[in-house]
């Protein structure tokens, strides 16, 4: 089976690379450390912690200025495999020694970059399933933890298609921390052993209040922009003829100019490579659109505030009015909540939470947030909250409570480490 997977891989890469590489040439820089060749120094009895992309780095922050404290004369590493999440991890002051890019799961590489890294323990952020990889660091006995697990609903029957096998690889994994019992009760229904499976939390509610400010002119010109409505994360589904979430944001922000004339608009694209797309696509709407990188002192904006940069967004959420959290209103599966809610404000968002069912039903339950189906909905709920200010801090207020009262994950990750280091054969 291992030799199938293999294969499949090897193949796959060969038909896609050719797109990804036409696509975007970021990809090219990635290529030599993915085939365990990255630029790093050889170490010795390493920490290693790998986050796929920009939401599990912030997930993995504290938890990474846990471990500095808790070990600081171990090397502290930590890898992505998205570019967005490579250029986060960079220019987070002090987060990491190294960072480099998460191997291929072929043998070689696998092999190359456990070599030139000499993990004492590697940490991997959420559910992240890498046969080859597995077994290399079982046959070395290195212990791989995973930390802030889940299994989605859309992942669930898929796993089980595979489950013969995949029994065999989670079990390659020292263990397997999930973010909720029913977590738990899946990857164990899947094969896991029971033994190995913990509920450590979502270490997401750690990470959501970070306490950055962002930059001071960005600051000014936010400040000065009130009403504000910010568009989180927005998306689009399909490639021949896709459906612009930013579409519908701005057919609400059409509606809502009417009735209120001075509100802005902040978009903050999920996707870098489609910040020229959402520019296309404001301009379309007769609005106009500063971006942020554009903004050379600008103490004003009048329509559209294009947030054209990583890292800045969850310090902006603080001059909200209002947050839409994109990737709901198109079938992506929602994206995280927990930043504008640490920063007390007001959160709609759309049908299309599969990924984040657990959080979007505690807000809805607690009246910490609003669910819309559609524009129009979701032009109403803004209005809603808009002329009703006491309505708004309200929710405010409550979600940032549910934030406060779920801290606690990256602790019992320390903890449950510390408590068990001769166990998983770790010298940390």
């Amino acid at each position: 089976m291992y030799f199938t997977y293999t294969f499949c891989l090897f193949v796959g890469l060969l038909v896609s690379a050719p797109w990804y590489l036409i696509r975007s040439r970021k990809y090219i820089a990635t290529i030599k450390s993915r085939f365990g060749f990255p630029n790093i120094p050889s170490l010795r009895q390493s920490i290693w912690v790998h986050a796929v992309s920009v939401g599990e780095v912030r997930a993995v922050q504290k938890l990474l200025r846990s471990l500095r404290l808790q070990y600081p004369e171990r090397p502290l590493i930590l890898s992505t495999i998205t570019p967005t999440g490579q250029q986060l991890a960079l220019e987070t002051a002090g987060l990491a020694d190294h960072v480099f890019y998460f191997p291929f799961d072929f043998p070689g590489a696998i092999r190359r970059t456990l070599t030139l890294v000499d993990p004492e323990l590697i940490i991997i952020a959420e559910t992240e399933i890498w046969p080859n990889f597995l077994r290399a660091c079982r046959q070395k006995n290195i212990p791989v933890v995973m930390v802030n697990g889940r299994i989605s609903d859309r992942s669930l029957p898929r796993y089980r298609w595979i489950r013969r096998w995949l029994k065999l690889v989670l079990n390659d994994y020292s263990v397997l921390g999930m973010q909720s019992e029913q977590d738990r009760e899946r990857i164990e229904s899947l094969g896991a052993e029971r033994s190995k499976v913990h509920v450590f939390g979502n270490l997401k509610y750690d990470s959501s209040s970070s306490g950055t400010s962002p930059d001071s002119g960005l600051a000014l010109l936010l400040k000065q922009s009130r009403p504000l409505w910010i568009a989180a994360s927005t998306t689009s589904v399909g490639t021949a003829s896709p459906t612009n979430e930013e579409e519908l944001v701005l057919a609400s922000f059409a509606t809502l100019r009417q009735r209120h004339p001075d509100l802005k608009l902040l978009i903050a694209p999920r996707h870098p490579e489609r910040f020229d797309v959402v520019e296309r696509l404001v301009e379309a709407r007769g609005f106009r659109c500063l971006r942020r990188t554009a903004l050379n002192g600008a103490g004003s904006f009048n329509d559209v505030l294009l947030l054209d940069t990583i890292g800045e967004l969850a310090a902006s959420f603080a001059f909200a009015s209002v947050v839409f959290m994109g990737g709901t209103l198109v079938p992506r599966g929602g994206h995280n909540i927990l930043e504008p809610a640490a920063a007390a404000r007001a959160i709609v968002f759309g049908p299309h939470m599969e990924n984040f069912r657990e959080i979007s039903s505690l807000f809805l339950n607690a009246d910490a947030a609003i669910q819309v189906s559609n524009s129009d909905e979701l032009a109403s709920a803004v209005d809603r909250l808009l002329t009703n200010a006491a309505t708004a801090d309200a929710m405010g207020k409550e979600a940032r409570r549910i934030v406060e009262h779920n801290h606690g994950a990256t602790d019992r990750v320390m903890s449950f480490l510390q408590a068990s280091a001769a166990t998983t054969g770790t010298r940390a």
